[in-house]
């Protein structure tokens, strides 16, 4: 009966446990929602980019990098589940179309549209 009780007490506590984690990690991922932004900073000079082909945090992670290296680009945010990379760039800079989909098509993936905001 003792060995009953202790697994049971291990059970409810792992699932305890789990039910916490599951809720931290949707916060932090409804704040990064909210913020709109994954690196940088935002401005008003935006380019909303659809990509094909980004399916992990480190698609994600890798296009940030490209994109943070260069001056023209204050900020982006990347959304996994849409397909989708928001660039903030400074507000006099442009990048060219055709310059944007070959840097995604260097790192593998497919451009489906570009829409500039501003």
């Amino acid at each position: 009966m003792k060995i009953f009780l202790t697994l049971l007490g291990l059970i409810i506590i792992t699932s305890n446990t789990y039910a916490k984690s599951d809720k931290e990690e949707k916060h932090s991922h409804d704040e990064i929602t909210t913020n709109g932004l994954s690196s940088g900073e935002t401005t008003t000079n935006i380019i909303n980019i659809n990509v094909n082909g980004m399916v992990c945090d480190f698609c994600a992670q890798s296009i940030e990098k490209v994109f943070m290296k260069r001056d023209d680009v204050k900020g982006i945010n990347v959304n996994l589940e849409d397909q989708k990379v928001v660039l903030y760039l400074k507000e006099e800079a442009n990048i060219e179309d055709k310059t944007l989909s070959l840097i995604f098509e260097d790192a593998g993936y497919t451009v489906e549209g570009i829409n500039r905001a501003s």
